[in-house]
């Protein structure tokens, strides 16, 4: 029998952005891009503030996406609810450069990975096999996400606004490595990550 690893694919990721990603402390949140073989896709990278027991790794989570606001001034909110275990929100500034780029990739291939790195720096990966149809909310709002005049100023307002009463209720976690488009190149400083 083959072993299973050797037939998952090596992921390529953007070296700064990751170094970045990891230096920031958890609870949080980062958009970025990841390459499989020729194929360019949205990656959505979370790293927790404690363990992700095997079983709740296994079982995955549900991924849910919604625009609040109204006109130019708009937050992306995503929510990841890990059965039996946590749900952590997050609210983006669509606005930003990044976000407008994984986004879009989001919403026009209807594939993106996950990523997620734990309390005990263990990390998972889950490839969406949804297809665009569950993005049929953020695809209905494309215009408004590219559109998106919403300043740092705005985006801040709404985060507090949200931690007041989060819905669902859960972590909110902080959306970190923004404005930085050179953390979307997949050819120059690329990290290579295989399956453990």
């Amino acid at each position: 029998m083959a072993d299973a690893r050797a037939q998952l694919p090596a992921l390529v990721v953007n070296r700064p952005f990751m170094s970045a990603f990891l230096a920031e402390e958890p609870p949080c949140l980062a958009l970025g891009m990841v390459r499989e073989g020729d194929s360019r896709r949205a990656m959505v990278a979370l790293r927790l503030d404690r363990a992700l027991p095997r079983q709740v790794s296994t079982g995955g989570f549900s991924f849910g996406h919604a625009l609040f606001g109204s006109g130019t001034r708009a937050v992306v909110h995503f929510a990841f609810a890990f059965y039996g275990f946590a749900t952590y929100n997050v609210l983006i500034n669509p606005s930003d450069p990044v976000a407008q780029a994984v986004l879009d990739a989001m919403v026009t291939t209807g594939d993106h990975f996950f990523f997620a790195l734990d309390g005990d720096r263990r990390a998972t990966a889950f490839r969406s096999e949804i297809g665009s149809g569950n993005l049929a909310g953020l695809k209905a709002n494309m215009h408004r996400i590219r559109g998106s005049a919403t300043t740092d100023a705005q985006y801040h307002q709404a985060v507090a606004q949200f931690r007041k009463r989060p819905e669902p209720p859960g972590t909110l976690l902080s959306w970190v490595c923004r404005g930085q488009p050179e953390y979307l190149d997949l050819e120059q400083d690329r990290l290579v990550l295989r399956p453990a």
